[in-house]
């Protein structure tokens, strides 16, 4: 077949044997510093996306005025339309996965400070052993075993801060839970995840029934819009806030946990510990007033 010209010279997929990369500092998508906490990573992810929507914004609006002082046609409204909800639709997707981001790396991070202060029996997931063959550089026990567990379950979240700290913030099945109607809208929000994902945005009959047992309205064979009355964004502001108030709660609970082995069993506190669960967590009152040593 002969090359169109000026087009590029594409090495096929199927001989290829590299996955291309670039280092982060180069595409600046993620949060800059490596050694910030899980929620400060997710919210830079948040403001990146902020930023990316106000740029295609600004793009059009820049675009209109030149092609208008230029005497030519402008872009079609439409069509900015349809584009426009492209971005919207991947950037509220990203949100998403970026929030279910932000559950493990706080379960990793957790993990990793509270290793030595944690029996193994507590801990459960099996790691397949070709991964743990394949496995080449530097990794953590930590990060095997919590890694590959998915966090778009509350379950699952609770689950895995009960293996470690021995206390779940969730209950989903708690309909009495203080959380009740947080956890709804949280399974609301995945599920408008594996809308967007498995159904390119389509709510089938099936998604209808499901947003409706979870409290929303959604009309089978129409597109979610998170352009429209800033739905995208209202999913961004619970998500944030969900994200700061689970930190909050994950950082006591793990000083509550440290707590009562200091008291129970006599355990000492090593200040290490502390820095740890500061640099991957955050901090609180209750956490550094422990007896660290």
């Amino acid at each position: 077949m002969t090359r169109t010209t000026g087009s590029k010279n594409i090495k096929l997929f199927e001989k290829r044997n590299k996955v291309e990369s670039a280092d982060n500092a180069e595409i600046k998508h993620l949060a800059k510093a490596t050694s910030a906490t899980a929620l400060e990573k997710f919210k830079e992810v948040l403001n990146n996306q902020i930023n990316y929507i106000q740029w295609i914004e600004s793009r059009h609006s820049t675009l209109i005025k030149l092609k208008r002082a230029a005497g030519e046609r402008s872009p079609k409204d439409l069509t900015y339309r349809k584009y426009k909800w492209y971005a919207e639709q991947n950037s509220l997707l990203e949100a998403i996965n970026a929030f279910e981001v932000f559950y493990k790396q706080s379960a990793i991070n957790l993990a990793k400070a509270l290793r030595n202060y944690v029996p193994p029996e507590r801990i459960k997931g099996a790691v397949d052993s070709k991964v743990l063959w394949s496995v080449s550089g530097k990794i953590s026990i930590s990060e095997l075993i919590f890694e590959h567990q998915l966090y778009h379950d509350l379950d699952s979240i609770d689950a895995a801060t009960q293996s470690i700290v021995q206390d779940k913030r969730y209950n989903k099945s708690n309909l009495k839970s203080p959380l009740a109607s947080k956890n709804i809208k949280l399974q609301a929000v995945f599920q408008i995840r594996h809308t967007l994902s498995h159904n390119y945005g389509l709510i089938t009959r099936s998604d209808q029934a499901k947003f409706k047992m979870l409290g929303l309205q959604a009309e089978a064979g129409k597109i979610v819009d998170p352009d429209k009355d800033c739905f995208g964004t209202s999913v961004k502001m619970f998500l944030k806030k969900e994200a700061e108030d689970f930190t909050k709660w994950l950082v006591d609970a793990a000083a509550n946990y440290l707590d009562g082995m200091q008291k129970g069993s006599g355990v000492t506190l090593d200040r290490r510990v502390l820095t740890r669960i500061q640099q991957g967590l955050g901090t609180s009152a209750k956490l550094t007033g422990l007896p660290w040593v």
